[in-house]
């Protein structure tokens, strides 16, 4: 199982301004762009893979939207706009939850009111969790078990206290190479490389 959770910092959990933010500078039309390169390979879904956006502009708590793989159902396109929509719809079925709470909705999307680090947290007791970073481990020179975490951020870098943190939960730095890549690229590298050794 590879698992992917995105950390989108100034993107709404509001339905509707969520999708006024496309375009502006919580930049959530990169969303879309992941779920792809996550999620869909030609005539199909990466069944062995899960991709979580954790959304924190909220006034009350995170949301965290997981698509896995292996339970998506058929959503309404690729496209750009129809993919942050099916984001959209699964906003608004959870805009009520309290914390530490959950609903599925009807294309298999999980939404939960959960914060990226408490998720990060638990995630750490029984995974593996790599935050890439140009200064890591390269990822060829590091054995990546087949139940790895691989943890993004949008387009606003991790603050350093963050990551000290989520360091003393024995989350690992990995590089992809010596270039920064988008999120979405990142998540095809790692594809790649672990596609190429059978994992």
């Amino acid at each position: 199982m590879r698992e992917f959770i995105v950390r989108a910092r100034k993107a709404p959990v509001d339905a509707d301004k969520f999708l006024a933010a496309v375009g502006s500078g919580a930049h959530v039309e990169y969303l879309a762009q992941m779920i792809v390169n996550a999620l869909f390979i030609a005539k199909g879904h990466r069944r062995d893979t899960t991709l979580t956006l954790v959304l924190e502009d909220s006034a009350d708590y995170s949301r965290a939207l997981i698509m896995q793989g292996s339970s998506l159902g058929s959503l309404s396109g690729m496209n750009e706009s129809a993919l942050l929509n099916t984001c959209a719809t699964a906003l608004r079925a959870g805009r009520r939850l309290g914390k530490e709470t959950s609903l599925v909705c009807d294309d298999g999307i999980v939404v939960t009111a959960i914060s990226f680090e408490h998720l990060v947290k638990e995630k750490a007791l029984h995974q593996e969790v790599y935050m890439l970073d140009v200064k890591g481990v390269d990822i060829r020179d590091t054995f990546i078990s087949d139940n790895a975490v691989f943890l993004l951020t949008d387009h606003i870098p991790m603050p350093k206290k963050t990551f000290n943190s989520l360091a003393r939960q024995g989350v690992m730095k990995l590089s992809l190479g010596p270039v920064m890549l988008h999120a979405s690229q990142c998540i095809s590298v790692i594809h790649n490389e672990l596609d190429r050794l059978g994992c």
